[in-house]
């Protein structure tokens, strides 16, 4: 109900994000926030280079803000197309469907309800603020855990993520930041690793799972990438898109080699 009040939708998010990411993480041809991004920002080596992408570590900054405007237009267009990126609506009722539509007009009846008691002009100012805002920050939360050097395994070009068990891609891509402050803030997306391994776990217990995850994986020699604060994986994620903006492309499997395009 929150998600759909702020301007999301629970149907496509649970779609898009716990289907085509969650599954696929990082995948190159099933996992859409390796691929939804493009053409105007390019996270990964094996999408194709454009010439403008050499400076999109700075202009970067002027595409977040739009971040939730891009999940309106996604969530609407995918209720007619009944698909979102990375995955179909398989299995979505009737009744699901029509929350996406209740959802959305609740949340433009909040977002311009105000303008009974106040002129157009500072309703639209408040609505640009909260969009910009709230994309500014969904970006740059969720961006950086799975945007950084060692969380791309650049040799997947030809189905290779299918081939790895489950647990160990959620580890080899994903990177967890701030710890215990990190968690209370961002209700455990700071802690990517045991967000996409316990997503059905309250947020609570992260930080003790955290521990217990980079011990086991020490144990099986699996890497698992930690950053004290947020600051300090932004600086990462800012260089990894500049590098990402001038690297060459790698490789030009674009569906994994067992891949069954009907299901993805």
């Amino acid at each position: 109900l929150t998600n759909d009040l702020i301007g999301g939708s629970s149907l496509m998010w649970r779609y898009h994000h716990q289907v085509s990411h969650h599954i696929h993480c990082n995948d190159n041809a099933l996992d859409q926030d390796v691929y939804t991004a493009m053409p105007l920002l390019r996270f990964d080596a094996r999408r194709p280079k454009a010439w403008y992408h050499r400076f999109q570590q700075w202009y970067m900054f002027l595409a977040f803000p739009l971040m939730q405007v891009a999940f309106q237009v996604g969530d609407i267009a995918g209720l007619f197309t009944r698909d979102t990126e990375g995955a179909k609506l398989h299995g979505a009722t009737t009744w699901e469907l029509t929350t996406v539509v209740l959802g959305k007009i609740a949340h433009f009846g909040l977002l311009l309800g105000p303008l009974l008691q106040h002129s157009a002009a500072a309703v639209a100012a408040g609505v640009v603020g909260f969009t910009a805002c709230q994309g500014m920050v969904l970006a740059c939360t969720f961006a950086v855990s799975h945007n950084v050097k060692e969380a791309k395994v650049v040799e997947d070009t030809g189905g290779e993520a299918w081939e790895r068990d489950w647990g160990v891609q959620q580890l080899v891509t994903s990177a967890d930041w701030g710890g215990k402050i990190g968690n209370f803030f961002t209700g455990g997306l700071n802690l990517q690793v045991e967000h996409h391994l316990f997503p059905a776990i309250c947020f609570v217990h992260y930080p003790a799972i955290a521990k217990i995850v980079q011990e086991e994986a020490a144990k099986l020699n699996i890497p698992y990438s930690s950053y004290r604060t947020l600051p300090a994986i932004f600086v990462e994620f800012w260089r990894f898109v500049r590098e990402m903006g001038r690297a060459e492309q790698i490789g030009d499997v674009l569906f994994p080699r067992h891949a069954n395009p009907q299901l993805a």
